[in-house]
């Protein structure tokens, strides 16, 4: 027994001690590292020193702040979660604070302050094949909660009036997904899309939503990619993968939005068909449904997890645009293929970056992600796509940071290491593909 003892103190004492010099290392490191803050100071990243280089660290991660200060327009939320003893807590964040209010679960409106009115429309499934065309159908996607942005665009496109009600009549408008993570306003971009869907629906007109990589990446929790003043704002209130679970109105909408539409012969997805997907045969109700059934936690077949998740799924799919290592180009002809199993002509997708929208593939496939580049948008009337001049282009917003040292006598400095180690130990619990 006495020999086991003395074994077990030779092991311990060097583990001990490689420990020790880690956290050494670990400290002396943190000792010279820069903290970068946002204006609202926002923790936004950690600058390690690693001899002449720099290693970041996104210190979005830890939703932590140095005495936040917020615009006056700024809003969060609101956030309305669903209750057990049928009420419904309404939360969000303004002028610096987090506000909550209670109703009870049958009202149809609310309202959180003197201006911002919402109603909770009926969550429906949607219609995802539409064989009667409408006159007009106008598309938008990737608009990463840039509200402004997307408020003149719909303006320009006569998809709404001045005051920024529906004014598009019996016509559709479809959303090509990623509206969600980046910007500061994702909030207002969904709360105003419900509020239109529902004005569209009176009017007999329609508005689709399509979930893109983005919408996936929030319903499972990960914040990687959120706005470090929203993430902020909301972990003020409730945890983020709470903000978005299916206890609430905005996440129990999300996940009823489909992944795949088809509009007569038009065929619309985030990301892209692939050759790989077309290959396989499922028809777009079982696509659909398989997406649907997974945020109901229910078993789907692995190849339907690959079409709605994986890199040659219908979101991520970036193939009729470039290639990589894993992903080849369409080719022409299995573009053809693509239509054929779907018995489409066109295929509309966003999600890759492109310099302009144009006719790709003899006119069969529309990327319409120009909008940093060109102020284009596409239109289709009486079946026929138009490529419009909007007027208006998605400006990137450089954010104004600012730069401190590290200190180990800052409480929030500790807090925000903390907090990034707690917030990795969740990112990387969930699954992938997402």
């Amino acid at each position: 027994m006495k020999k086991i003892k003395k074994w077990k103190l030779f092991l311990l004492y060097p583990i001990l001690g490689i420990l020790i010099l880690i956290l050494i290392i670990i400290v002396y490191k943190l000792n010279q590292s820069t903290v970068i803050l946002t204006e609202n100071g926002i923790y936004k990243t950690l600058q390690v020193p690693i001899r002449s280089k720099f290693i970041d660290f996104n210190a979005t991660l830890a939703g932590a702040a140095d005495t936040p200060t917020f615009d006056d327009d700024f809003i969060e939320g609101p956030i309305v979660t669903y209750q057990k003893d049928n009420t419904i807590s309404v939360d969000w964040y303004q002028n610096d604070e987090a506000h909550h209010k209670t109703y009870d679960s049958t009202i149809k409106n609310f309202t959180i302050n003197t201006t911002l009115n919402l109603s909770l429309p009926e969550i429906k499934v949607p219609v995802t094949e539409i064989t009667t065309t409408p006159d007009k159908i106008a598309f938008i996607s990737d608009i990463h909660g840039d509200y402004e942005y997307m408020d003149a665009l719909l303006k320009n496109l006569k998809v709404i009036d001045s005051l920024g009600n529906w004014s598009f009549g019996k016509n559709h408008l479809v959303i090509v997904g990623d509206m969600v993570d980046r910007g500061i306003k994702v909030s207002t971009v969904l709360w105003k899309i419900v509020q239109l869907s529902e004005q569209a629906e009176l009017a007999g007109g329609m508005i689709h939503y399509l979930l893109g990589n983005h919408e996936q990446y929030v319903l499972r929790g990960n914040f990687s990619r959120v706005n470090p003043a929203n993430l902020f704002a909301i972990q003020q209130m409730m945890s983020f993968k709470d903000a978005f679970s299916n206890k609430t109105y905005l996440g129990q909408w999300l996940r009823t939005r489909p992944v795949l539409l088809k509009i007569g012969t038009t065929l619309i997805t985030h990301g892209g068909i692939s050759p790989e997907t077309a290959t396989k045969k499922y028809s777009i109700k079982q696509i659909n449904q398989a997406i649907w059934d997974y945020w109901n936690n229910k078993s789907i077949d692995e190849n339907l997890k690959e079409i709605i998740l994986g890199k040659t799924g219908v979101t991520q799919y970036r193939g009729y645009v470039k290639q990589n290592d894993k992903i080849k180009k369409s080719s022409k002809k299995e573009v053809e293929e693509i239509l054929k199993v779907y018995n489409a002509s066109h295929i509309i997708v966003g999600h890759t970056n492109v310099p302009t929208i144009e006719p790709l593939y003899n006119g069969q496939i529309y990327n319409i992600n120009a909008i940093e580049t060109s102020p284009q948008a596409l239109l289709f009337e009486n079946g026929i796509p138009k490529i419009m001049n909007t007027g208006v282009m998605k400006k990137e917003k450089t954010p104004q940071v600012y730069f401190r040292d590290f200190s180990f006598f800052k409480v929030n400095d500790l807090k925000m290491i903390a907090l990034t180690i707690r917030n990795i130990v969740k990112l990387s619990s969930i699954s992938h593909p997402y």
